[in-house]
């Protein structure tokens, strides 16, 4: 470990330089050198313009040379100011490591301190190494399809597991009895392993020097081959085991990657590390701590909705498009075998797998072995009698949607559900997204087959267009709606699923698929308890798309009644019939309105009202106002 405190002055950088790469060069040991270097990397790392690339330039170059990584900091974006009134900050100290040391410490993370009266802010760097009493999940690990014989191993306990009873205690007993296995099995080749492959390369490494003076055997150099086939499948494992870890898409399987895709998984895991928390004006640390605050927050995030005593009259559907018996005979037909192998190789390739562990490519490798088991288990559902919350079980992690995100409210939850229950809102989205832009109007523009999100696009580009060149008045209102996904109302779903024609069991399915399920929270590799939720579409659910559409397609709906009535206006009515009023992107959604403020009053009662059936607030502080023409004078009032 080497200490750095670089000099101010510009005449001794240079020196300062070299004589990094000079005692880095002669270091045989994995190396961390960091410290205040006094040169900052990037323009970004400094709050002003006043940058020479001079010294970046050259100090980059050290770090590439040097074969050397910055673990990225956490907890702020300068570590460095002065006292001046227009205060300076610059981002001078960091820490610097070898690519042997950050695979040897994968969990190393580097967060910044408070910087009290220093004009420095310290840098806590650790190592992370998990306590003894951390037990890692089970997760089924790619490379060990390629494994000889590990395909039968599978097959036999599959089929070892003899249970009476349904198909679903049948389907859980062989799931949970694999994963015992593999458990066990997993920790004895892993040490078998690492002996195995320290002892091909030293019997590598002894015929390669033997081969530099004298010329190798028959035998020998047969054996050489074998001895590089077997090393070259055990570095097939372990590149595929990083490949599932980094979750990248821009490489295909089979490049010799293996540190690539081992420091790539790496990088993600401390990007998405959480040190700290604000809550108010209190700061929340710890694992233990942060696991609580974050479980606490997304139990009432998910708790049960505000009742509110605005209905809609489920007989006025003459404006609604709606489902017919054929199709609805259609969505709830016997699921056939063909079907659901469609849907199951229909799904995309590593992903990170739910909390049983086996991911979506175990059900394709395995699928003539499970198929059975499986297919008994949408027999059971199609007839009702199946329990579908006793595999609707999902890990929540969260990913910042910003650099340095401080609160709870910065990240974005994603769900990783069970591929074994995700199987079934696959099929069953499957069949509805034939039908849903049927249902669902051509102002929603997203994750609808036949459609292309740039439409809406175009048109808002030419509306925006027409507006400005012949300089009519118009108000566009961008809006942004907090935690959509997460806020829908169950009974506003399945109050919209009605009005639209589906059937009672389709309606019936819908609910099985959205509710009952339970949810925990991971924070820094620590699971909390399962909680149910009470609301919301869960982000990772193969429907929830469609079924936020369906939701959100109702504000169309409200918004083409209150125009037919006179009530607001959209623009360009001399381009497009009766006026434009909305475009719909998924969740991001544009109001068209013309300049008149008591119109203007009216869309903002309808937006209020959509906000009492569904659930879906507004954010005012993300959504924008745009003003044309005579508008522009009342923009204050619009905003």
């Amino acid at each position: 470990m080497i200490s750095v405190y670089g000099p101010a002055q510009l005449d001794h950088k240079s020196n300062f330089l070299s004589e990094v790469v000079r005692v880095c060069s002669k270091e045989a040991l994995p190396i961390v050198i960091g410290g205040d270097f006094n040169i900052i990397r990037r323009p970004d790392e400094k709050n002003n313009d006043n940058y020479n690339d001079r010294w970046p330039f050259m100090f980059n170059a050290v770090i590439d040379t040097l074969n050397l990584r910055e673990i990225e900091m956490s907890g702020r974006k300068f570590t460095w100011a002065n006292h001046l009134q227009n205060q300076t900050f610059e981002k001078l100290d960091r820490i610097l490591v070898c690519t042997d040391f950050e695979s040897k410490y994968p969990h190393t993370t580097v967060h910044a301190l408070s910087r009290e009266i220093s004009d420095h802010t310290p840098l806590f760097f650790c190592t992370n190494n998990p306590s003894s009493s951390y037990q890692p999940q089970f997760k089924f690990e790619l490379g060990w399809l390629l494994r000889d014989e590990f395909c039968d191993m599978v097959r036999d306990v599959w089929h070892s597991v003899l249970v009476d009873g349904t198909p679903l205690e049948r389907w859980q007993a062989k799931i949970r009895r694999l994963r015992q296995y593999l458990r066990g099995w997993a920790k004895n080749v892993s040490g078998a392993y690492k002996k195995e492959k320290m002892t091909l390369l030293n019997k590598l490494d002894e015929l390669d020097k033997k081969a530099e003076t004298s010329m190798l055997s028959e035998m020998e150099f047969n054996l050489k081959r074998v001895l590089n086939d077997r090393l070259a499948q055990l570095l097939k494992e372990e590149e595929l085991k990083w490949y599932q870890r980094a979750k990248v898409k821009d490489l295909l399987e089979g490049d010799a990657n293996t540190k690539y895709y081992h420091l790539l998984a790496n990088g993600k895991q401390r990007k998405t590390r959480i040190f700290q928390l604000e809550n108010g004006n209190n700061i929340i640390s710890g694992d233990a701590q942060l696991k609580m605050h974050i479980t606490n927050y997304y139990k009432n995030l998910f708790g049960p909705s505000k009742n509110s005593p605005i209905m809609l009259d489920e007989l006025q559907t003459e404006d609604i498009p709606q489902v017919s018996a054929l199709e609805n005979e259609y969505l709830t037909d016997d699921f056939s075998e063909d079907e659901v192998r469609a849907a199951i190789f229909q799904m995309e390739h590593n992903k990170a797998p739910g909390p049983d562990g086996f991911p979506l490519e175990f059900y394709q490798v395995f699928w003539t072995l499970i198929k059975d088991d499986l297919m008994a288990l949408f027999t059971e559902f199609h007839q009702g009698s199946l329990p579908l919350n006793s595999l609707n079980f999902g890990t929540i992690i969260l990913l910042p949607k910003k650099k340095d995100a401080k609160v709870i409210q910065q990240y974005r939850p994603i769900c990783l559900l069970n591929v074994s229950f995700k199987i079934f809102t696959k099929v069953a989205t499957n069949r509805l997204s034939t039908i849903a832009q049927k249902i669902i109007r051509p102002t929603q523009a997203a994750f609808l087959l036949g459609r292309n999100i740039m439409e809406g696009a175009v048109i808002l580009h030419e509306t925006i267009h027409e507006l400005h060149s012949k300089k009519q008045d118009g108000v566009i209102f961008k809006i942004d709606f907090e935690k959509a996904y997460d806020k829908v109302k169950w009974s506003f779903l399945q109050q919209t699923l009605r009005m639209k024609g589906f059937s009672h069991k389709w309606c019936s399915w819908v609910e099985q698929f959205t509710q009952g399920g339970n949810v925990n929270i991971k924070v820094n590799d620590q699971l909390g308890s399962y909680f149910q939720t009470r609301k919301g579409l869960r982000q990772g659910d193969p429907m929830s798309p469609i079924l936020f559409n369906i939701v959100a397609d109702m504000l169309a709906i409200l918004i083409a009644r209150a125009k037919e009535a006179g009530q607001v206006e959209g623009v360009i009515p001399h381009l497009i019939q009766d006026g434009l009023s909305i475009l719909q992107y998924a969740d991001d959604m544009v109001i068209f309105m013309s300049h008149d403020a008591g119109k203007a009053i009216n869309m903002k009662l309808i937006l209020s009202t959509f906000e009492q059936l569904s659930g879906l607030k507004i954010n005012f502080h993300k959504s924008e106002i745009f003003c044309f023409g005579k508008a522009k004078d009342h923009e204050v009032f619009y905003s």
